[in-house]
This record gives structure tokens, C-alpha cells and sequence, in this order.
């Protein structure tokens, strides 16, 4: 035999809890509206694409001797509002070099190639430092 007190006492706190619990989600899903979450290999890549894109002097020796196009760069690294189609692989990065960290972006372009690029992040600039075309087998580059 159950208590009639009991009962309602009980319902009513679910009601209460629920009601607060109801009007919590609403206030996160106001303050958070818009805003996402970033995971941190897409966010350096945005950074990256927003900085301006320079080429050193190896890296565009590199990019002329397998064929490589500022344009496909651009393809995976992104430019501005473009975020690019790259991943960055953080085995094949160095974020401790000096005086720059280096991060190394891979992705297939539309014309087919699948490219890894290297590139130093120099505060504001974006500098590339070397290109590889992973699908080239016989590298016959003479680059210093």
C-alpha cells in the first residue's frame, strides 16, 4: 500500500527538476548559438589559410621540379574564408622546431595528385618549405 504523500511529493520534484533542467538547455543553447567545436589539426589549417602564403627559396625549387602549382598549395592549405582540403599530419610535423613550428599538410587535389606540404608558421606568414608529390616513386630534384 503506497503512501498518497509520498508520491506527489515525489512527482512534484521531477516536475521541478525537469522545468529547471528544460530552462538550463535552453540558456546554453542561446549563449552557445553559432559557435563551434574545432578540433585542433582543422583549426591550425584555418590559421594557416588566413596567413599570408610565402614560398622559400627550397620550397619553390621543390614545387617547380615535381610539377606542383601554387594553385593545388592553395587547394589544400586554403585561403581565407576557404578552408582547405589538407589534413595536417602531426607524425610528419615538427611543432617544437626553431624558430618556427613546421606542419606537414597532406591531401589529394582535384587534379588527382596526393600531396604532402610543408609549411613553417612565422607569426603572420604561412611559408612554405618544401612540397612532395607522394605518388612520385624516382625523385630526381637537385634542390639546396
Amino acid at each position: 500500500m503506497a503512501i498518497p504523500g509520498k508520491n506527489a511529493d515525489l512527482y512534484r520534484r521531477i516536475k521541478f527538476y525537469g522545468v529547471g533542467f528544460a530552462l538550463g538547455l535552453f540558456a546554453v543553447s542561446i549563449i552557445y548559438k553559432g559557435k563551434g567545436c574545432q578540433m585542433p589539426a582543422s583549426a591550425k589549417l584555418e590559421e594557416l589559410g588566413w596567413q599570408k602564403l610565402e614560398y622559400s627559396k627550397h620550397g619553390a625549387c621543390r614545387m617547380e621540379c615535381r610539377q606542383i602549382t601554387e594553385a593545388e598549395i592553395r587547394e589544400l592549405v586554403g585561403k581565407g574564408e576557404l578552408l582547405g582540403k589538407g589534413k595536417v599530419n602531426y607524425g610528419k610535423s615538427d611543432v617544437r622546431d626553431k624558430p618556427y613550428p613546421t606542419y606537414a599538410i597532406e591531401g589529394i587535389t582535384a587534379s588527382g595528385k596526393n600531396l604532402r606540404i610543408v609549411i613553417a608558421d612565422c607569426d603572420t606568414i604561412s611559408k612554405v618549405v618544401t612540397a612532395i608529390d607522394l605518388k612520385m616513386e624516382n625523385d630526381s630534384c637537385d634542390c639546396k
